[in-house]
């Protein structure tokens, strides 16, 4: 056919019709004719439609047909008048589901503000039989490259230009892969019982209204997931479910920077209970600083092992780069890929995969283990799309295992309901018990105005002994961007230029430097960083003091990120007990359920042992 469009066509012989909807239907047809056994002496042929965009196509094939008809279905149950009138007349029960598919189809239409109609064209089935199906290498070839992924069509030509892989009639062969049960294909965006969904995202309401180029009708895409290509009525979205069989053993053992603990190793062998256990997932509690990713390596080499296929997501590029490394490290000779914005292994697979939370978007049942950090972090945390994601890239038998420091309470209510096994890493590698916030009430003068600031003396005296005393780095928690340079600039009159750099920096999402301004503190270059939330993860040091200012904006310094900015505070072993200081014109009980919950998990390590130190 000219295009890749569908048609609806239906295929009958004298005891059964089948219908369906393809964008080659002479290759489905002789498919049919040869693996289903319709005889070709007395099967005919009917194009139902003319080439259809995907989604308008979809939608009729979904309200005409039912299952049985797309399976094959004996004409005998189709119409029992039929039956009953074919006796005393010459009745042709075919040209009877025909006329009554058609007048079906020109009804939709007319709803849908078609002014053409259709009439049935019918084929000649010899003209058929000179089609040939794809070569065996060629569509394995093609399948092995797109397996376990959610494809545009112009996404399945990059993957095969980047593995170099010619392919004479890729819509073809793609049908043909249809036909075997290795793809499905679906407009990628749908009418579901009236409503549309994109189907790559699974969003419902941000779906906007165009007059699109491509199909030259009235259409709808999807903002939700518009970075990842847009997902239209008209555009054919494939999904390419990876095959279950896992190869021989071959044995993968990780290399570690150290010894794992007595605790890190009990939980390490938790989660490798938990892979052969029917739970389908896992939440790893594991305290700021203990080394979560660490207790992650078996459970990722007994899948590697058996030629299974691992995800490791997290919610930020940056952590994705230098976590692809530490992998490689630990795991030599493995074949391990980064997948993030801009990132050139886009298209590539691998054994083991490292990639932004957005990126599995582009993945379909193609995991044998999906390992999720930072599960609390945005924009993973309340997105129900991304959530789909991860279950989408599982496949139908793999394991998902979520690791955060700060679980929510609707974590912890769900886990039963969710068939999830809660593992607990309660203290650091070091033995020290977290540092315990102290909760300061004190005015903080700030005038939105005139962004007049006067910070409390004590505030002050608390980053003057860090640096002095304690010979400590400090991060400074504010709760806005605005505050950050209102912040900085207020606290470098308060401390000397050294070596013509200010012992001040700060820095936001949106600051050009950020990423310079973090690998110098990372470094040691000045003492004190202030910084928005986006400062929380990612930024350890080793020896590290923690100041939250406004600590009483509860819209903004919840239980949770209060719990994460204190658990950038003694994460070395140089400097295990640091401090932690939250300070607010008052205090909030987020700010008291922080210090709680740290409290909480300290005796918790001290009442089983865990700790060295207390």
């Amino acid at each position: 056919m000219s295009n890749n469009n569908p048609i609806i066509y239906l295929l009958a012989d004298q005891e059964r019709y089948i219908l369906g909807l393809s964008s080659y239907p002479e290759l489905e047809i002789k498919f049919h004719l040869e693996k289903n056994k319709f005889p070709i002496k007395n099967s005919r042929l009917f194009f139902l439609t003319k080439q259809l965009s995907w989604g308008i196509a979809h939608y009729i094939f979904d309200q005409i047909t039912d299952s049985a008809e797309r399976q094959g279905k004996e004409i005998r149950e189709n119409s029992f008048s039929t039956k009953i009138l074919s006796i005393f007349w010459d009745v042709d029960p075919i040209g009877e589901i025909v006329d009554k598919k058609i007048m079906m189809i020109n009804k939709i239409l007319g709803k849908l503000k078609f002014k053409s109609k259709v009439s049935e064209l019918k084929v000649n089935i010899k003209e058929i039989l000179d089609i040939k199906f794809p070569e065996v290498v060629e569509f394995e070839q093609v399948y092995k490259f797109i397996k376990g992924r959610k494809i545009y069509y112009n996404e399945i030509r990059q993957v095969l230009r980047e593995n170099r892989v010619n392919v004479n009639d890729l819509n073809k062969v793609l049908v043909y892969l249809k036909l075997l049960g290795k793809l499905r294909v679906f407009p990628s965006v749908t009418y579901n019982n009236g409503d549309l969904t994109c189907q790559r995202c699974g969003n419902v309401d941000n779906l906007v209204k165009i007059e699109c180029n491509y199909c030259n009708c009235e259409d709808y895409y999807c903002q939700e997931c518009i970075l990842m290509g847009e997902a239209r009525l008209c555009r054919p979205l494939y999904l390419i479910p990876a095959d279950n069989s896992l190869m021989e053993l071959n044995i993968i053992e990780p290399k570690y920077r150290f010894n794992l603990t007595e605790l890190q190793q009990e939980v390490s062998d938790k989660l490798i209970d938990f892979l052969y256990e029917d739970y389908q997932q896992a939440l790893v509690w594991a305290v700021c600083g203990a080394g979560k990713t660490e207790v992650s390596f078996e459970i990722i080499a007994d899948v590697l092992s058996q030629g299974g296929k691992v995800l490791f997501a997290i919610p930020r590029k940056d952590v994705v780069i230098e976590l692809s490394e530490r992998l490689k490290e630990a795991f030599p000779g493995v074949d391990i890929k980064a997948l993030y914005g801009g990132s050139l292994d886009k298209y590539q697979w691998a054994d083991l995969i490292v990639a932004t939370t957005h990126q599995v978007l582009r993945y379909y049942q193609a995991f044998d283990l999906i390992v999720l950090d930072e599960v609390d972090a945005f924009p993973y945390r309340g997105s129900k799309i991304l959530k789909r994601a991860i279950r989408y890239a599982k496949k139908p038998k793999g394991k998902i295992v979520y690791m955060t420091a700060t679980p929510s309470e609707d974590d912890l209510r769900n886990l039963e309901e969710n068939e999830t096994k809660l593992i607990k890493l309660s203290a650091r590698y070091h033995g020290h018990p977290l540092p315990e916030p102290e909760l300061i009430e004190a005015k903080i003068e700030y005038d939105k105005e005139s962004k007049e600031l006067q910070l409390p003396q004590m505030a002050i005296d608390k980053i003057k002994l860090s640096i002095e005393q304690d010979l400590s780095q400090v991060f400074v928690f504010v709760p806005s961007r605005e505050l950050v340079d209102i912040v900085t600039g207020k606290l470098i009159e308060y401390f000397p230029e050294v070596d013509g750099q200010d012992w001040i920096q700060g820095s936001h999402s949106q600051d050009l430097r950020r990423e310079e301004k973090r690998e110098s503190f990372l470094a040691g270059d000045y003492p004190v960083l202030v910084s928005t939330t986006i400062m929380e993860r990612g930024v350890t040091v080793e020896k590290a003091n923690v100041i939250v200012l406004f600590a009483d904006l509860e819209y903004i310094f919840s239980e949770e990120t209060l719990i994460q900015m204190a658990g950038r505070s003694g994460r070395s072993l140089k400097y295990p007990t640091g401090k932690v200081w939250f300070i607010g014109d008052r205090i909030t009980e987020e700010m008291q359920k922080a210090r709680d919950k740290i409290r909480e998990l300290n005796q918790e390590s001290a009442e089983k042992g865990y700790l060295k130190y207390s």
